[in-house]
C-alpha cells in the first residue's frame, strides 16, 4: 500500500483484489440487518477474553468480510458508542485480521443546509473532531485532527448511489454552538460518534479507511434529535443494509494502493 500522490490519502485502482475487509459498527441495530443479510457467523476466538468487541465473519465473493461491533458495556449494557469505544475496536481489529481496507458504517446526523435527508447515503473520506477545543498552539490543530483517508472514484459512488460527505466526530448527541461552529467552517455533511477515531487509528497504523453513513436525524431541522434518532434508526438501517453489498461487491474488485 502506498500514500497517493499530493492529498496525503490513499487512492482506489481496479489492479488487485482486495482480500479482507472490516467494518466498524457501534450499534447492534445498525448491524443487525447487515449481518442477517450476509448471513455472517459470531466468531468468540477474535479478541482478548473479556473485551467487549463483538466479531461477525463471512464471505462476498473471494473477499473475507468481518463485522466488528463496539459491543455492549460491561457496566451500563449499552452500545459502546463514542470515540474511545471506535478507536481501541479499530485497533483490536487490525492487530487480529491485518484488513486491506476498513469500513465504519454507522448513522448519522445530516444537515438540512447541505442536501441532508432522513436515509440519505455518504461516503466520506474526510474526517475532523467538532468537540476536541485546546486553545494552544499544535494543539489546536491536534484537536479538531482533520485529515484525509482515501480518494473514492466517482465508479463507487455511482455504484452505491451515495453522495460524497465530510464526517465531524463529537461525544455528544447534542450540539452547542461551539461544536455548530466547527461544523459549519468544515462543511461537514454528517454528524457522527465515532468516524474520526476510527480513522485516526487507521491513519496511524497505514490502513486504508473510508466511512459510510446513513441519515438518521435532520440537526439543523425542526425537531428533537433523541425522538428523530429512535425514531428512524431502523430506515437508516436498513438503508445500511442495502448499500454496503454494493460497496463490498464494488471494492472486492479493487484495491486501495498508489
Amino acid at each position: 500500500l502506498h500514500r497517493s500522490g499530493g492529498g496525503g490519502g490513499w487512492r482506489l485502482e481496479a489492479k488487485k483484489m482486495t482480500k479482507t475487509v472490516v467494518i466498524v459498527m457501534a450499534m447492534e441495530a445498525e448491524a443487525k440487518p447487515f449481518v442477517e443479510h450476509l448471513q455472517l457467523k459470531k466468531d468468540e476466538t477474535i479478541f482478548l477474553k473479556g473485551f467487549k468487541a463483538e466479531c461477525y465473519a463471512g464471505s462476498l465473493d473471494t473477499t473475507k468480510v468481518y463485522l466488528i461491533l463496539n459491543g455492549k458495556c460491561h457496566k451500563y449494557n449499552v452500545d459502546i458508542v463514542g470515540t474511545v469505544g471506535g478507536a481501541v475496536t479499530t485497533f483490536a481489529a487490525i492487530q487480529a485480521l491485518h484488513p486491506d481496507v476498513i469500513i465504519n458504517a454507522g448513522t448519522c446526523g445530516g444537515f438540512k443546509a447541505m442536501g441532508g435527508e432522513v436515509g440519505s447515503i455518504y461516503l466520506c473520506t474526510r474526517f475532523l473532531n467538532h468537540d476536541r477545543r485546546i486553545a494552544i498552539p499544535g494543539f489546536d490543530a491536534f484537536g479538531v485532527g482533520e485529515l484525509k483517508t482515501v480518494d473514492l472514484n466517482q465508479g463507487l459512488l455511482d455504484h452505491v448511489g451515495a453522495k460524497n460527505g465530510v464526517v465531524s466526530t463529537g461525544n455528544s448527541l447534542d450540539m452547542v454552538k461551539e461544536d455548530e461552529h466547527y461544523i459549519k467552517l468544515h462543511k461537514a455533511t454528517c454528524k457522527d460518534m465515532e468516524g474520526a477515531a476510527v480513522a485516526y487509528i487507521c491513519d496511524q497504523l497505514g490502513v486504508p479507511m473510508f466511512a459510510l453513513k446513513s441519515v438518521t436525524d435532520i440537526v439543523d431541522g425542526e425537531h428533537p434529535t433523541p425522538e428523530e434518532f429512535l425514531k428512524n434508526l431502523g430506515t437508516a438501517a436498513k438503508c445500511l443494509q442495502e448499500a454496503l453489498p454494493k460497496v463490498l461487491s464494488y471494492i472486492s474488485q479493487n484495491s486501495f494502493e498508489a
